[in-house]
């Protein structure tokens, strides 16, 4: 049966809703991947940021899929599935991601784009009957997309799975995942001694596992790597100087990609907790883009980002009378600086590369602008700058 062409009317509305949400395609997909973490957490979103971004690039492709195929009246997939949805349930396998999971993030995917088809309708002139039709078309063809979808997305899946379950790594991968979830595993069949001394560390970039290798041979330390993509490596270091602060911090570094280090940690509970750690320490490094990031040094950042939008929130209140105005950044700068100078403005003065008297004006300025004197308020606006940091432009104006 040959499906009835849209009226003329209905048809150029359908055009406008297209216009509409393709024009809010970044917007959208930053509140889907919000509430993927805050409505999938299995997924992992917000917290690892590998899957992350596969789910940020699975959730562009899949919206510019649905909506030019909406464009053009086709059906669904009619090209395939988008590649970054298969290789975002690939990493989602390898990651441990249930594929429950990942089909709730294609239903809340659904409902996000639903509603903003529903706010471009409502500011759409047009006949009654023509906006009833178009509203129809949309709906069917937003259920179809996600319903034809996501079989070939749960195929990439369990291929992906299979495959590692039979590959000897998976073998490895696995023994490593039942022991970060509170199993006992043997040493022997890891090739590595749970019960020992750990270091627990994380690489990203090209030839992760390398950098890892290379580690672990100048501490003369024993090491398990497991590889989660073509980028990232997760690993431990047992043994040799690996617990040693100073002779780690002077290997590390010095290579293209980045290294993210938890505390040195004894036995089983601190093999899965290292992890925890390490795992906290590269989501900062990877938004801060430093090359190597020690969880000491971030302690107080995972922490407060455990609830993200509590902290944003935390940071637009306290650096609410500093924001990025023609001074503002100077301000933030000239606080840093003195802070990290432990209080000295002459210090600050020489690492801004102003004069004291500046210095001195720019602090006056910042205690007018909060409204209290800054030692007054040091532990908040201390934290507030630190997170400031590693959200960067995500403060979105603080509101």
């Amino acid at each position: 049966m040959t499906a009835v062409p849209p009226s003329p009317g209905a048809r150029r509305i359908v055009d406008l809703i297209v216009d509409a949400v393709e024009r809010r395609e970044d917007e959208l997909v930053a509140r889907m991947l919000e509430r993927f973490a805050t409505e999938a957490p299995e997924s992992a979103v917000g917290v690892d940021p590998d899957m992350t971004e596969a789910m940020r690039r699975s959730s562009h492709a899949n919206l510019r899929a649905a909506i030019s195929g909406l464009r053009r009246g086709d059906a669904p997939l009619a090209s395939g599935p988008p590649s970054d949805a298969i290789e975002e349930a690939r990493t989602s396998a390898r990651m441990g991601v249930s594929l429950v999971a990942g089909v709730q993030t294609y239903r809340i995917g659904q409902a996000v784009v639903w509603d903003a088809v529903l706010d471009a309708l409502e500011r759409i002139d047009g006949d009654r009957a023509d906006r009833d039709e178009a509203l129809r078309i949309c709906t069917r063809h937003t259920f179809a997309y996600v319903d034809a979808v996501i079989p070939p997305v749960a195929d990439a899946y369990a291929r992906e799975r299979d495959r590692l379950v039979r590959g000897r790594e998976q073998r490895r991968v696995q023994l490593v995942r039942d022991l970060l979830d509170g199993a006992d595993v043997d040493g022997g069949a890891l090739g590595y001694d749970p019960a020992g001394r750990h270091r627990a560390v994380i690489a990203w970039g090209p030839g992760a596992d390398d950098e890892l290798g290379r580690i672990a041979a100048a501490l003369r330390a024993r090491p398990l790597v497991v590889a989660v993509n073509d980028q990232t490596s997760w690993g431990w270091l047992g043994g040799g100087a690996a617990h040693d602060d100073r002779a780690v911090r002077d290997i590390v570094g010095g290579w293209s990609g980045g290294i993210a280090l938890g505390r040195a940690t004894v036995g089983p509970d601190g093999f899965r907790q290292g992890h925890v750690e390490a795992r906290s320490a590269h989501r900062i490094g990877v938004a801060t883009g430093d090359p190597v990031t020690w969880f000491d040094d971030v302690a107080l950042e995972a922490a407060m980002l455990s609830d993200e939008a509590a902290a944003r929130a935390f940071v637009a209140a306290e650096l609410a009378g500093l924001d990025d105005d023609r001074d503002g950044r100077k301000l933030r700068d000239t606080l840093s600086a003195y802070f990290a100078s432990g209080f000295n403005a002459s210090a600050a003065a020489a690492a801004l590369g102003v004069n004291d008297r500046t210095v001195a004006h720019r602090l006056r300025a910042i205690e007018d602008r909060i409204g209290r004197p800054v030692r007054a308020r040091q532990t908040e606006l201390q934290a507030a700058i630190r997170l400031e940091r590693v959200l960067g432009a995500g403060r979105a104006g603080g509101g």
